[in-house]
């Protein structure tokens, strides 16, 4: 029974993954509200946190360090969760530098819960889950955001759809992304997340996992047009987020998926391929004046120029402070104070996670992180996860241009979740 439970809010933290249903419960630093100086409670914390306890629960009797010694030690130098535990002290450590304690832990305990979620899929995968059943939830989650997401962009407004936290979305807010065409403004779809690149991510995600569905599976013609609808709404979605990188991305990484793929299954791949191209030939042939206009990038516009400025403080914080950093979770509130007179919107995290890494934990907590990245994609490389790979290796070089894989719920998430499933040991049955 409590297996079954243990089950049941998984699949349901996996599909409620990019929902921001929330409570606030503290602002730090005073002055107007700003999204990084805040402490939450997600909907998905409390599954998280259910499922952590059942897991240890199942557990309760089992010895989680046998046979300790040097032969141990020396075997999980090699192991990625080592450095991950080191990297948790560092950060830990790393809390004696910051300016705000209160923000620190509280971002170091969401270091801590995303750590454990990615034990979790290490130590449970083929029992719990599997690639065959987790995938479909995945892909009805994406399919589920999708529908949100161009219904707010035919709207050009929220729609209504607070209880699951969406975002208020209008063309008169301030801080709601939104292109220009033609000197007309248009508000890029959110779906139920907190910015269109992070929705972008999850559908990139699901639409990979329609993938291995598609590959793995046998095929009718009932099944074939649940495929071709269902990525036809993803694809559409994604393509409303108007998110560049993400977008060409998903590009290299679906032609680079399909080489892997063409020699073992041609006739699977030839027709997968075929709907990608069709898809993105009509979506261009839609919106290429969007399109055009989103991907004519100038050094000049507003995004680049506090991206570059967001780099300079990074640099800064790490000169100034290079073993320990500013303390973890306490980069924007170093940069508010040095911007005090700036717009509240403008104080955010540098949109770079190494970059983030090496302010808030040090050049030493950012040299741990990526030891463990590194032992844990070699690890990876020895086992089939061809798709997981590929996501996995995407995720990291978005992470050069971006920050919510290491600053938001739904991208802290989505990234533990893909290296959890690196780190697994997963079969497709």
């Amino acid at each position: 029974m409590l297996l079954w439970l243990e089950k049941f809010v998984f699949y349901s933290l996996i599909f409620a993954l990019p929902f921001q249903t929330r409570k606030i419960i503290a602002q730090f630093g005073g002055g107007a509200f700003n999204e990084w100086l805040g402490a939450y409670v997600y909907l998905t914390d409390i599954l998280l946190l259910a499922l952590v306890f059942l897991w240890f629960w199942r557990r309760r009797k089992d010895r989680f360090f046998k046979n300790l010694g040097w032969a141990w030690l020396g075997e999980k130098i090699k192991s990625p969760d080592s450095w991950l535990i080191i990297f948790l002290a560092i950060a830990l450590v790393s809390l004696s530098q910051a300016e705000s304690v209160q923000l620190g832990v509280y971002g170091w305990l969401k270091l801590l819960e995303f750590s454990l979620f990615f034990f979790y899929l290490k130590s449970n995968a083929g029992l719990i889950f599997n690639l065959r059943r987790l995938a479909p939830v995945v892909v009805f989650s994406g399919l589920v955001q999708s529908i949100i997401a161009i219904g707010q962009y035919l709207s050009q407004k929220s729609l209504g759809l607070w209880f699951l936290g969406e975002s208020p979305l209008a063309l008169d807010i301030d801080g709601v992304a939104k292109i220009t065409v033609s000197g007309e403004k248009i508000v890029r779809a959110y779906g139920g997340l907190p910015h269109p690149n992070l929705l972008a991510i999850f559908l990139l995600l699901s639409v990979f996992f329609l993938y291995y569905l598609w590959l793995g599976g046998k095929h009718s013609f009932r099944r074939n047009i649940f495929f071709i609808a269902g990525y036809a709404l993803l694809f559409a979605a994604l393509c409303l987020t108007f998110s560049r990188l993400i977008m060409a991305v998903f590009l290299l990484a679906s032609f680079v998926y399909f080489t892997l793929n063409f020699k073992k299954q041609k006739k699977k791949t030839l027709g997968l391929f075929s709907i990608v191209a069709i898809n993105a030939l009509i979506a261009v042939a839609w919106a290429w004046p969007e399109f055009s206009g989103r991907f004519n990038i100038s050094l000049q516009e507003q995004s680049v120029v506090l991206r570059q400025i967001y780099n300079q403080f990074a640099f800064l914080f790490i000169s100034e402070q290079p073993f320990l950093g500013v303390g973890q979770g306490n980069f924007v509130f170093r940069l508010r104070e040095m911007l005090d007179l700036m717009s509240p919107w403008i104080w955010q995290p540098v949109h770079n996670i190494y970059l983030l890494m090496a302010s808030e934990t040090g050049l030493i907590g950012l040299s741990v992180f990526l030891l463990f990245l590194f032992r844990l994609f070699k690890n990876a490389f020895g086992q089939r996860k061809t798709f997981i790979l590929l996501i996995g290796f995407s995720f990291l070089f978005i992470g050069m241009f971006d920050h919510f894989f290491w600053t938001l719920q739904q991208g802290q998430l989505a990234w533990w979740l893909v290296l959890g499933l690196l780190s697994g040991k997963l079969s497709a049955d």
